[in-house]
């Protein structure tokens, strides 16, 4: 027989509900409340925080030594841990004077000691920003420490690793590309692209080693390098590697070869033209575009008319306008005989020029 539920036993089954349900609501406002005291008080703090910074910049330390809600302030870690943050990222946007006074403060709080501590946590994120301050503010000691962790098996902390190491040393900083076994990310290559400020004169075998790295993300990133810093002696090599690299890496290519363009270039790039995909094919006639060579004109004019796909067919008539050659795009446009896909690349090519 199935069993029967009295009336009894339902009001309490609801009440008990209903007691979880009130528990749950007071968790969640309790939790809510806390986590708006939280940011309410991480907001005028960091407001206190970036006065005192701006004080110290314009008249000296004495001003926050003698600020005794400041200094009782301190003692609370997570305010502390706040003035660190405010204190690495003020020290980003100084220089001079104004940089020396923040790695006073730096070292006068002993805010040093608590970076060094962040590399000795578990969590990778705590190790990543311990790596962030010691480079952000110069502490050289930290060096061996953080080339350790160049090795760590957590991306976050061999990435941060990496960029503070270069931060340290610049170029020398890339010798990890060497045994680099994990890809560098296109953020982590710009980060490491924007750290380096200039290439010594003795980089041509470590430039030269990397282009022939096993690792492709090592290759990108030293086209990368070679085009910022626009490394003419490395043409040669660069297009030699044309024929043998995968799409991606025949992208960067033409990429750095259009920056390193020299009198045979361009005729270069359209010798090779018919023998790649779609995706090079498209970054050759960019580059024609950027270019504005007056000797690619019949070039993109024969591409324009022949090629079978509409993508490349769209370059080429942008690459024309770009040549200045509207009006001959024009007159094709108005003839009876040119096919209707044509007249509307060509009509969609002009309307973003005047666009």
């Amino acid at each position: 027989m199935p069993t029967r539920v009295t009336i009894q036993e339902l009001v309490i089954a609801i009440i008990v509900v209903l007691i979880l349900v009130l528990l749950l609501t007071i968790i969640v406002l309790t939790y809510s409340f806390y986590r708006y005291r939280v940011l309410h008080n991480r907001e005028s703090w960091k407001k206190i925080i970036e006065y005192k910074i701006s004080e110290v910049i314009v008249d000296g330390q004495e001003t926050i030594h003698n600020d005794k809600d400041f200094l009782g302030h301190l003692k609370d870690s997570s305010f502390r841990n706040l003035f660190l943050a405010v204190l690495v990222a003020s020290n980003r946007k100084f220089s001079g004077a104004a940089q020396s006074e923040l790695k006073k403060l730096f070292y006068g709080f002993q805010l040093d000691k608590d970076a060094w501590k962040k590399l000795r946590r578990k969590e990778s994120y705590l190790v990543a920003i311990g790596i962030q301050e010691l480079a952000s503010m110069g502490v050289e000691s930290a060096i061996p420490q953080i080339t350790s962790l160049l090795e760590s098996p957590r991306q976050q902390i061999y990435q941060e690793a990496q960029y503070a190491i270069v931060s340290f040393k610049g170029f020398e900083g890339l010798d990890f590309l060497n045994d680099l076994l994990y890809p560098l990310s296109d953020w982590q290559q710009l980060r490491l692209l924007s750290s380096l400020k200039e290439i010594p004169e003795n980089s041509s075998k470590s430039i030269s080693n990397w282009l022939g790295n096993q690792n492709e993300s090592v290759v990108i990133f030293t086209l990368r390098l070679i085009k910022k810093f626009q490394l003419l002696s490395f043409y040669s090599q660069v297009w030699n590697m044309l024929d043998r690299a995968t799409i991606n890496t025949q992208i960067h290519i033409v990429r750095t070869l259009r920056v390193l363009e020299n009198a045979n270039t361009i005729q270069q790039l359209i010798s090779v033209f018919s023998e790649k995909t779609e995706q090079v094919q498209l970054e050759i006639l960019k580059a024609l575009k950027i270019a504005k060579n007056k000797k690619s004109g019949p070039f993109l004019q024969q591409q324009l008319w022949e090629h079978p796909t509409v993508s490349i067919k769209i370059a080429a008539a942008e690459a024309l306008i770009a040549l200045e050659q509207q009006q001959y795009l024009q007159q094709i446009a108005n003839e009876n005989t040119t096919p209707e896909q044509l007249i509307q690349i060509i009509k969609h090519a002009l309307q973003e020029k005047i666009c």
